[in-house]
């Protein structure tokens, strides 16, 4: 190649480059003005994340899942704001100052009012943990979800603090209650000391000053790719409020300079987990809440085989693992469930027998006729085409599900109530009565129009003017009367093998994590799981 050539190449190969760099220089002003804050943005273009199931989802299951968290941490704020009142309430006892001149039952309400406030803060430390590498949601891809897990992480936070600081404001120098709250619970499997803890980290300037640099980060940077619709519109309003109030709460003390600071705050350990109360056990679980739907111990197999022995009016118990449905009720087993069988299954215990038929009729007439919209519901089938089985009061509300859905879980029980066949439909009878109401997420056993799940099946059979139903113990949840799950549990290990008890065993399927599958248990292991803690799932 001689000079001439060689030199009208690099001039040509110069000019395109030119062109190229112009070009560039031109998109880039345009996008900068279009734009500047998302060009600037620190966190931009998506460093990878924390690793661990969250950041493997696609971008649809992380929208669904985020989505189903914003409701979650709502429910978990509306309870730590009630058991806080309740805290505030009972200041008087909580700041007495010599444990001597306790009763009994003033104790017992002294660790109850802990127990209350620490149930909402495992799940909202849930939350915060889970979503702490938000930075890793490509903010330019997905800017909306990238502002949606952070608001989750940081919410968590201002949560955590605002209760912290309110809980510190009604203990004032008290020792008698600090001491008490710091209390192991056998029972539900929390450590001890986990009241100094929560207050340790509400000492620390690090969590603090992550409330005014998230603040002034979540205004600048994200909240406004929060406004493409209603749901992320409302979030970020909620956001902006539990910030405004943890702020109040601290004052100026915590204040920081969030253009200097912000992103070594955010990025660091602000939002790294308070309460490290369950076990990690196999990494194939996941995290809490992002675990796939399917995943679940209990196999189609063994729902069949236990299908076959349930019998219309049985009482059944599940328990998932990993979901934050878990926090809310106290005992081992967060869910409780009415077993009524197929509409034939129906007419084969009912309809023909004297009994039943001199109180209700024809049985199944008698539902079809009372309750006309929830028998519809109840020839239905679900999603995959299974009949439904069973009735049961889950977040969407009272509805109808099969045994293959509601009993796909990690670990399932049956029981069967010990009453005549009148009093069982009866309970059923009365159960098709809550069909459509809203879930209770108060958990208030005292009103009808909301109910929770444990709730239904207690209205069911609550006993009637002759005597009949059943009678399961009371507990105090977030100061209010309730039975939880367990308590069905509770009362057929208390019973066994008395005359008059109450409760009979039908079937067990046992998780073992261990295992990734459950097994075939007997009456004694479901009677166990009374007392088995609620937070370690590690099977020996």
């Amino acid at each position: 190649m001689n000079d001439g050539t060689y030199s009208r190449s690099v001039k040509r190969a110069i000019a395109v480059a030119m062109v190229v760099l112009a070009v560039a220089g031109i998109a880039a002003y345009f996008i900068w003005q279009r734009d500047p804050q998302q060009a600037g943005y620190p966190f931009a273009p998506g460093v990878p994340g924390k690793l661990g199931a969250l950041w493997s989802k696609s971008p649809a299951d992380l929208d669904r899942l985020s989505a189903a968290d914003v409701a979650a941490l709502r429910r978990a704020a509306a309870r730590l704001d009630s058991a806080m009142s309740a805290a505030e309430a009972q200041k008087e006892l909580l700041v007495t100052a010599r444990i001597d001149g306790l009763r009994s039952e003033d104790r017992d309400a002294i660790r109850g009012v802990w127990a209350d406030i620490l149930e909402p803060l495992l799940a909202l430390d849930d939350i915060k943990q889970r979503y702490s590498g938000f930075w890793g949601v490509d903010y330019r891809a997905h800017p909306a979800l990238h502002a949606r897990a952070f608001g989750l992480t940081y919410a968590a936070l201002c949560l955590e603090v605002a209760a912290g600081l309110r809980l510190s404001a009604v203990l004032g120098d008290a020792r008698v209650a600090p001491v008490m709250f710091d209390e192991a619970d056998p029972e539900s499997g929390l450590p001890a000391a986990t009241f100094s803890v929560f207050r340790k980290k509400l000492t620390r300037a690090r969590d603090l000053s992550a409330v005014p640099a998230g603040d002034g980060w979540f205004q600048v940077w994200l909240e406004r790719h929060l406004q493409g619709c209603d749901a992320d519109r409302a979030f970020a309003g909620e956001v902006n409020r539990w910030a405004r109030q943890a702020k109040d709460l601290l004052g100026p003390s915590a204040a920081v300079d969030v253009a200097r600071t912000a992103k070594d705050v955010l990025a660091g350990e602000a939002f790294q987990r308070w309460f490290p109360v369950q076990k990690e056990v196999a990494e194939w679980m996941g995290d809490t809440r992002v675990v796939a739907q399917e995943r679940r111990l209990v196999s189609d197999a063994q729902i069949a085989e236990m299908r076959k022995l349930l019998r219309p009016g049985d009482i059944v118990v599940e328990r998932r693992n990993w979901y934050l449905s878990n926090v809310g009720l106290p005992g081992f087993w967060p869910h409780a469930a009415l077993f009524v069988g197929s509409p034939d299954d129906i007419r084969a215990v009912f309809d023909q027998d004297p009994d039943t038929r001199q109180r209700f009729g024809t049985f199944s007439e008698h539902l079809a006729r009372r309750h006309p919209d929830a028998w519809a519901a109840f020839l239905g089938k679900d999603a995959q085409g299974h009949p439904h089985t069973i009735i049961e009061a889950v977040s969407e509300g009272v509805l109808f599900s099969s045994v293959e859905h509601s009993l796909g879980a990690d670990y399932v029980g049956a029981v069967r109530p010990r009453l005549a066949l009148p009093d069982i439909a009866h309970a059923i009878d009365r159960a098709f009565e809550y069909f459509g109401r809203p879930y209770d997420f108060n958990f208030d056993f005292g009103t009808d129009d909301q109910v929770v799940c444990s709730e239904l099946v207690i209205k069911a059979y609550e006993p009637v003017a002759d005597g009949s139903g059943l009678r399961i113990p009371f507990v105090t949840v977030v100061g209010r009367r309730a039975v939880p799950p367990t308590e069905f549990v509770r009362t057929l290990s208390r019973e066994r093998g008395q005359p008059d008890r109450q409760l009979d065993f039908v079937y067990f399927l046992e998780g073992r994590e261990r295992e990734k599958k459950a097994v075939v248990g007997t009456e004694e292991t479901l009677a166990r799981t009374a007392t088995r803690s609620k937070w370690d799932i590690v099977q020996p």
